[in-house]
């Protein structure tokens, strides 16, 4: 993991994460700074563990994680594309070999659509991204947005697997609308459901434990 621990403790990535919520506070709704990158990596990591990916992809995704909203500091629009351009400066100061770059820079440009999933640290980083939909990622300009402000009653999410099941539950409480999620996140469910197919897996949405379908 010695390539991710020179780029997480690297000043110019650290300053560039931290900043991004403040600078776009007058059009960021969610976070996608520090507390959302931590969750990515978090769960790209234990997604991949759990599935028994070796070392090197574990360590690609959870570089993939650490860069992949690094584009927003300019704005959430092509974002995406952004990171992915941004973030061949970093990797060019590990030792990774190009195949790894590249594996990496096309996950993170892929990570908002989902259009090109073609390998599993690109399915492992869609997959947390979606599924990170908690009062945690709500900003200031958030809790005045329908979509957003139901986000506040997510507790949390937790991420399971289990004999070939990707399990995302959400701790909602009961003013949580499962009508405005299902209605306003379709990405937010189908790209789950894509990468967990691509991983082999069956993907199973819970609410407090209690499977729903939201397909």
């Amino acid at each position: 993991m010695k390539n991710y621990d020179l780029l997480n403790n690297d000043k110019e990535l650290n300053n560039i994460i931290d900043s991004i919520n403040k600078i776009n506070e007058n059009n960021l709704f969610a976070c996608h700074g520090r507390y959302h990158t931590n969750f990515v990596i978090e769960t790209v990591e234990n997604l991949l563990k759990s599935l028994n990916f070796n070392e090197n992809i574990i360590e690609l995704g959870k570089i993939s994680a650490l860069l992949h909203d690094i584009g927003t500091i300019e704005g959430k629009k092509g974002h995406a594309y952004r990171s992915s351009e941004m973030s061949i400066h970093f990797l060019n100061k590990t030792n990774l070999s190009q195949e790894s770059k590249d594996i990496i820079i096309h996950a993170i440009k892929d990570h908002s659509s989902g259009n090109e999933i073609n390998n599993p640290v690109g399915a492992a980083l869609i997959l947390a991204d979606k599924i990170d939909i908690s009062k945690n990622r709500v900003l200031e300009l958030g809790k005045k947005d329908r979509w957003h402000s139901n986000l506040l009653n997510i507790e949390r999410t937790i991420l399971n697997v289990e004999d070939k099941k990707i399990i995302i539950n959400y701790i909602v409480n009961n003013k949580f609308s499962r009508e405005i999620l299902s209605e306003e996140w379709k990405k937010g469910i189908m790209l789950p459901i894509k990468a967990s197919n691509y991983l082999g897996c069956k993907c199973i949405f819970q609410f407090n434990e209690n499977e729903i379908d939201l397909s």
